[in-house]
């Protein structure tokens, strides 16, 4: 069987262009000999191509790399260089730093080498004295690692690090101190610790409470008494937090006066079990409760009393409640912020009236002029250039201060998912009205890989019996702000490669601009007409199979704006493909014409699409509240030459709601979402035009119908509509949750079908839990789907639980 080849020689050929445009032609001469810098040499001015180092034994390139990649492609100065040189310093990891300069061949741009001695390195940590908590655990608590380089500083923070993991288990009276010892292969670190006997909570009490029970209250605090749920422990940190815990509580339903500061500690030593037993008494004047008559304001003249009285969030006659009532306050001083007086003060005074038992406030405000930005600062970005930062902020000098503009460069921020923790900080600037913001940025991986398994249940022993998928994408490039993406499929049947380019900032402008190319091979299978290409009747089998080649790529530009209550979004694209389906066309006669019009001969599928949307979520990729919304348009078919033309239309709509947010310790929140999704999907085919089961929907049972993985070839058509709700609730904040899932999904032979043909059995239904991956260089789903239809009026379950591997895709 005759092949054409050259398509797929010219498809590779403009891959390898692709990837290789961004190099020129003096980025790829050889760089001259090493010269040491001096004062007035020919590198001032000139771009910056590369920043290595010599001399790394222990240090992790990566650590390096970090610091020095945001100054790539920056002017040579005294000043950039001294900035180069201080962050290499701060980092602390070298003894000697003796920097070399060369050019390429030509001289046009600078090569900066670094060649380091590196201190010490950590050979060993030894830990000595500790009999109630493992080496192991204690290893783990500590920054500093066996290999790493040894940074003595580093030692007093590691010895707080470990008795902060005793006091959190209740030994109160630990101890610990370090030393070390240099030998020829690195530095042996050693912690000494004197544990001291644990203190045990055995009890907690409380005295003077007539409103509240003793019950209500040890709700309420953290510390817990030693039982089958909770070891005890004590640490003083905790019992002065419980303290306000408990006049928190009493403020929050009246008791405004509530004195709670009185603790008495009795201490049993038990020798038994080797500890020290401790009862804990709180000793409590609750006062008398007090109901809220209202506040008055003063000196207010920008804003009117109705406007600053729609803030408050308790009204007159109610109960106090401090908590509300703070945060009435807070909103008033927020509506100043947002509109730029920054420079306010403010000052609630109380009135209170112990006959009636109620309080008043008089709020005094000493308004100013408004605030500008006199500068705006980027701290914590070791690799993403400041400019990539900057631009996704709304404000900037010179303009009026507004917290919500800053909220939404806030979201912008973390949206971008360069940051682990994104906040920021106004400091007094230099006159009254003026203000510096500093922005402060932790920066993680941008560099994602994802993987996958499917399999396919082939029964021949030549063939896998699965196929594995990789992709690895960087979705900040050199701290540029660009994305590079690689992905593969190999399998028997399948073989795929594809490179993706973006940049969402083109042309310095809030543009979106991509490409992409993918190549790809595969064996596939068609329903076959029964009579044969030479006229004879076939009636035993009823598929044919095939070959597909393929080749694709695609443009893609959009415009996105960020107004304070959503993130609009317009863009559009085409994309094209050559076909060609190999199979002898004399022995077969496939049923879908989308097969037989490429057979053995490479012909055109082309699109355009266009696409609006409106992200109104809190953040993007785990979101706890907010919508989006999204409409794309795609036409198929734009030359004669192709077989087929129609329209689909693809429509999604997200909720997401907090259900609760209950805080339970100082780091951890016991949180569950609740997320509906439903995505519409219609295909209308032009006048005289058909739509091939290639092109038709599916349910994959892997994004849509999950669970349902062996239907995707069976039910296809022109109208689906998949239909999802989560309960999510995170367990490591920002890195693991547990999801449970209820999937409803529906193919209909026509949008008609859907909208007038309709029935709760025509749909697949799948649920089951779920685990969830938050970190983006991971984002994986495990599954365990459980399907059933209903059939009758009744319930049809198919009794077998199915493992599902998902990927976590954000809707943009």
């Amino acid at each position: 069987m005759k092949r054409n080849c050259l398509p797929i020689l010219f498809a590779v050929t403009l891959l390898f262009s692709f990837f290789a445009l961004p190099v020129s032609a003096d980025e790829a001469e050889e760089p001259s000999g090493a010269t040491e810098m001096s004062d007035g040499d020919w590198y001032y001015g000139k771009p910056i191509r590369s920043v290595s180092f010599k001399g790394l034994k222990h240090t992790d390139s990566k650590d390096v790399d970090g610091v020095s990649s945001g100054f790539i492609g920056e002017m040579f100065t005294d000043e950039v260089y001294q900035n180069l040189l201080d962050r290499i310093y701060a980092i602390d990891l070298f003894d000697e730093i003796e920097p070399q300069v060369s050019s390429s061949g030509r001289g046009n741009t600078v090569d900066i080498t670094f060649v380091v001695k590196e201190k010490p390195s950590v050979r060993r940590i030894l830990v000595t004295g500790n009999r109630q908590v493992r080496t192991a655990e204690i290893k783990d608590a500590v920054s500093m690692k066996e290999k790493e380089i040894f940074i003595a500083g580093k030692l007093a923070y590691e010895e707080r690090a470990i008795r902060s993991l005793y006091l959190e288990k209740g030994f109160t009276n630990v101890k610990v101190s370090s030393s070390t010892k240099e030998t020829e292969k690195g530095i042996d670190v050693l912690f000494t610790i004197d544990e001291g006997r644990a203190t045990v909570i055995t009890e907690i009490k409380f005295t003077g409470t007539k409103a509240v029970s003793a019950k209500t209250l040890k709700k309420k605090i953290r510390l817990k008494e030693a039982g089958f749920l909770s070891k005890g422990a004590f640490q003083e940190s905790m019992l002065e937090i419980d303290k306000k815990l408990i006049a928190l509580y009493y403020q929050n339903i009246g008791y405004i006066d509530v004195k709670s500061d009185d603790v008495t500690k009795t201490v049993t030593p038990n020798e038994e079990k080797r500890r020290d037993e401790l009862t804990i008494t709180f000793h409590i004047q609750e006062g008398e409760r007090y109901t809220y008559s209202g506040i008055e304001f003063s000196g207010n003249e920008i804003f009117s009393d109705e406007e600053l009285l729609s803030k408050m969030k308790i009204q007159p006659g109610a109960v106090f409640n401090i908590t509300k009532f703070q945060e009435s306050l807070t909103g008033i001083t927020d509506l100043y912020y947002e509109n730029g007086y920054t420079a306010n003060r403010f000052r609630p005074v109380e009135n209170k009236d112990s006959e009636n038992k109620t309080v008043s406030y008089t709020f005094i405000i000493t308004e100013n002029s408004r605030s500008h930005v006199e500068s705006v600062s980027i701290k914590g970005n070791n690799k993403t250039k400041e400019h990539v930062i900057t631009r996704e902020i709304p404000i900037q000098v010179g303009d009026i201060f507004s917290k919500t503009k800053i909220e939404t460069g806030l979201r912008n921020l973390r949206n971008l998912q360069y940051f682990s923790n994104v906040d920021w900080q106004y400091l007094p600037g230099s006159e009254e009205n003026l203000v510096d913001l500093v922005f402060n940025v932790d920066e993680q991986s941008t560099t994602s890989v994802e993987f996958g398994v499917t399999f396919s249940g082939v029964s021949d022993p030549d063939e896998l019996p699965f196929a594995l998928f990789a992709k690895w994408q960087d979705s900040n490039i050199r701290g540029s702000g660009r994305s590079v993406g690689v992905s593969s499929t190999i399998a028997t049947n399948e073989q795929s490669l594809s490179l993706s380019l973006s940049e969402n900032w083109f042309l310095g402008l809030p543009l979106s601009a991509s490409v992409s190319t993918e190549i790809s091979h595969s064996n596939k299978y068609a329903y076959r007409l029964s009579i044969a290409g030479d006229g004879t009747v076939d009636d035993d089998s009823y598929y044919m199979q095939y070959e597909r080649w393929k080749w694709a790529l695609g443009f893609s530009v959009g415009r996105r704006w960020t107004p304070d209550w959503a993130i609009i979004s317009l863009a559009g694209g085409v994309n094209g493909s050559l076909l060609n389906n190999i199979y002898d066309s004399e022995l077969w006669i496939p049923v879908d014409t989308s097969v037989s019009e490429y057979a053995n001969n490479w012909g055109w599928q082309n699109s355009v699409w266009a696409s609006f949307s409106v992200d109104d979520r809190n953040i993007n990729y785990n979101p706890s509240r907010g919508w989006f919304a999204s409409e794309r348009l795609t036409w198929y078919g734009l030359t004669p030459i192709e077989t087929e033309f129609f329209l689909k239309t693809d429509t999604k709509l997200e909720k997401y709601f907090t259900l609760f947010d209950i805080n339970v310790t100082e780091s951890w929140n016991f949180k569950a979402v609740l997320m509906g999704y439903s995505n519409l999907a219609l295909l209308f085919p032009a006048p005289g035009s058909g739509i091939g089961d290639s092109s038709k929907l599916y349910i994959d049972g892997m994004f849509n119908g999950r669970g349902w993985t062996d239907i995707y070839n069976k039910v296809r058509g022109k109208a689906a509509w998949n239909n999802t709700v989560e309960l999510r609730v995170p367990v490591i904040p920002n890195v693991l949750a547990l999801d449970w899932f209820g999937d409803a999904a529906v193919i209909k032979d026509s949008p008609d079908a859907l909208f007038h043909d309709l029935s709760v059995e025509d749909f697949y239904f799948s649920t089951g839990p779920g685990v969830r991956f938050l970190i983006p260089q991971f984002p994986l789903r495990l599954l365990f789907a459980n399907t059933f239809r209903i059939e009758d009026g009744s319930i049809s379950w198919e009794d077998k639980w199915q493992f599902v591997l998902s990927f976590v895709i954000t809707n943009r």
